[in-house]
């Protein structure tokens, strides 16, 4: 009996679907709306860690230092000011910093041609990563050892056990790597933190433009808990930028001397900017489509229920209960439900699969970017830009709260209609017919 009745719901479905059918779309597009819509903010959200994303940290500390007056010998690259090594301890010690890593970023103009050099501690974070990108040889084992950038090698006929020059250093190819040529860790070579230190402190012209200490550094990676970013990063400004400098300006407009502070907080009302959205605007459309959708699936059945009056009031006449009427509905609307959500998630899936082909630009600020723009007579020309596609994903949850929202919908739906059914009597509705 209860298969032959879950039958003719099924057969009263299709028997009326083109007046059912806009109920089934309304559910679809609810669905659509809250699985895309949200997915999209948090894709945007994920899309402004990608920077971040292959040097496993956070936040990025830099100081802003002046602007050589020639370009010779080894430099800071983009003018960073020397960090000292205590800086890294106060870090460190504030709550919710699971990692700090450190290198030396220098660009080192000699004869032969320009080299941009990175100094790592092989042991932590930053050379581990580094590490992993090697494809021949191996790490560099002794301070005399440098490990090449496979772009740069090529270019410059270089292979492992080679020798080459670093203002005026001799140094050995103990293996080649991979790496991005805009990644904000991007190098041509890769030194020991110790033996990038030493050209550093024996530059003229490095300590002509900034005073330079044996130890010193001029990019931190902080790795911190995720929720507390924004926290940390307020307590990192007040640390590291107690109060107003005004020593001069970078070409960017930065203050000399103060330190600039990185997080996905940066990049992200760019990135949000591209979509137009964000978590107030996503809540405000999700609601205005589920309470319209209410509204039209709720008069849509009140129109078709009123056409079937006859119908009930036979059902009443032949002995049908109110409960039995209920259940009738009830099953017609759950088989909506179930269609509607079925094709909503089938189109979001779809719809996420094309937005994943997206491609989104994030512009990386001037003093992150690996070249050399002061080499150029208009530094805002140098391409800053790095290409990603969007990351975006089908997310089951999403899914899950959707389905909670079309099934409370459905309840609301038939607790209205099935009230209104139930003040129908069978002898008035078979006497009017």
């Amino acid at each position: 009996m209860k298969d032959k009745m879950f039958s003719y719901e099924f057969k009263e479905l299709y028997k009326k679907r083109k007046k059912y059918l806009l109920n089934i779309l309304l559910i679809s597009l609810v669905v659509v709306m809250l699985i895309t819509l949200n997915s999209l903010g948090t894709a945007y959200k994920d899309a402004s860690k990608l920077p971040f994303e292959k040097i496993h940290s956070s936040i990025i500390i830099q100081k802003n230092g002046n602007v050589p007056e020639n370009t010779t010998g080894v430099l800071t690259s983009c003018s960073l000011a020397p960090i000292r090594k205590k800086v890294i301890y106060e870090i460190r010690d504030i709550d919710g910093i699971n990692d700090v890593s450190y290198g030396l970023s220098l660009w080192v103009f000699d004869n032969d041609n320009f080299k941009r050099v990175l100094g790592v501690n092989w042991n932590d974070s930053l050379g581990t990563k580094v590490r992993t990108n090697i494809i021949k040889g191996d790490m560099p084992k002794k301070p005399t050892e440098v490990l090449v950038d496979k772009t740069y090698a090529g270019q410059h006929n270089i292979s492992i056990n080679q020798k080459i020059k670093i203002s005026g250093e001799s140094f050995v190819v103990s293996g080649i790597g991979k790496n991005s040529g805009k990644d904000i860790i991007a190098s041509d070579l890769f030194l020991d933190l110790r033996s990038a230190q030493q050209l550093a402190y024996d530059s003229a012209n490095l300590q002509k433009t900034e005073k330079f200490e044996q130890n010193d550094i001029n990019i931190i990676f902080v790795d911190a808990e995720q929720t507390k970013i924004s926290k940390i990063s307020d307590k990192l400004n007040t640390l590291l930028n107690p109060e107003t400098l005004s020593n001069g300006k970078t070409p960017t407009g930065k203050t000399i001397g103060t330190y600039a502070i990185y997080t996905p907080h940066s990049f992200e009302k760019q990135i949000s900017s591209l979509f137009i959205l964000s978590d107030k605007l996503i809540l405000l459309i999700s609601l205005i489509t589920i309470m319209g959708s209410i509204l039209i699936i709720i008069k849509n059945m009140s129109h078709i229920i009123m056409q079937r009056k006859k119908e009930f009031g036979i059902m009443k006449s032949v002995g049908f209960t109110k409960k039995d009427i209920q259940k009738k509905i009830i099953k017609e609307t759950v088989i909506q439900i179930f269609i509607g959500y079925l094709f909503g998630i089938i189109i979001s899936f779809i719809s996420i699969i094309f937005l994943a082909r997206t491609k989104i630009s994030v512009n990386i600020p001037w003093e992150l970017n690996p070249y050399p723009h002061f080499l150029t007579s208009n530094p805002s020309l140098v391409n800053t830009m790095q290409t990603y596609f969007l990351p975006i994903k089908f997310q089951p949850l999403y899914a899950i709260t959707s389905f909670i929202i079309v099934l409370l919908i459905g309840i609301l739906t038939t607790w209205i209609i099935t009230n209104r059914i139930n003040k129908l009597k069978a002898t008035e509705v078979l006497k009017n017919e």
